[in-house]
């Protein structure tokens, strides 16, 4: 046991590094990665150069900055095609976004925020783009919201008592008004946002049903409100259902 503490300390070092590497995309000087990893900066250093030596991170000579490398890339692709991930989910919102003529997002919860895990483009000549990896907060976004109200009654308290914060003027964060918010999309069994978690955006979302061992997963319609009503993307809500169902069925498959 005691042989192997080392290299699993190094291991979650390397690690820790790499996460805050992907919360800074334009790179970081060592010094920064050890303070944000919580690590000396000998052993961040050392950590870099054998990370950017197996190309999970590229090296800035100019700029002394270090960032994700192409191997990460690898990785993310390795993900989407194994069992773990979401390609599974890939034609029923290729379809989706065909049909509609808008973009269809699936993400799930990680934390406070939403990951977005799978994304289809529409075909509307106004597309809003939304990069896979990208974190939101759940209180923001329908898809949080739908993901939200699908949890225990304790774990949705614990969300609604840390902190809230408005990414938007329209973002809705009192607790209160959150918590009938949740009730109601549990309810009614889809969830919508409009321009609060980003001015000139409306969205809405429905869950997956979920399978075995499977991550809770949603799906959402994205739209611009200059060129879909609220009533115009409600009305796709009979097409989200349908696809929620059919990613469903290919999760339990």
């Amino acid at each position: 046991m005691s042989a192997s503490a080392p290299s699993d300390d190094m291991l979650s070092r390397g690690l820790r590094l790499l996460t805050v590497l992907a919360d800074h995309p334009a790179g970081l000087g060592v010094s920064a990665a050890a303070r944000a990893a919580g690590l000396p900066v000998s052993s961040a250093h050392r950590l870099l150069g054998r990370l950017a030596a197996e190309r999970f991170v590229s090296y800035d000579e100019d700029a002394r900055r270090y960032a994700l490398g192409p191997r990460v890339l690898e990785l993310s692709r390795g993900f989407q095609r194994s069992p773990a991930g979401y390609s599974v989910a890939a034609a029923p919102l290729q379809r989706l976004a065909s049909r509609t003529g808008l973009p269809a997002i699936a993400g799930v919860l990680q934390g406070s925020d939403v990951l977005l895990v799978l994304t289809a483009q529409g075909t509307q000549h106004l597309q809003l783009r939304s990069a896979e990896g990208t974190r939101n907060p759940w209180h923001a976004t329908s898809l949080g919201k739908a993901l939200v109200a699908a949890l225990p009654e304790a774990r949705r308290e614990e969300l609604l008592a840390a902190p809230l914060a408005s990414v938007t003027p329209r973002t809705r964060n009192d607790p209160g008004l959150l918590r009938e918010e949740l009730h109601r999309v549990r309810d009614q069994g889809w969830a919508e946002v409009d321009e609060e978690n980003e001015i000139g955006v409306r969205s809405v979302a429905i869950t997956v049903p979920r399978a075995s061992g499977t991550p809770s997963l949603a799906v959402s319609l994205g739209a611009t409100v200059v060129l879909t009503s609220t009533e115009e993307l409600r009305s796709h809500l009979p097409a989200l259902r349908d696809c929620v169902e059919d990613v469903g069925a290919r999760m339990h498959a």
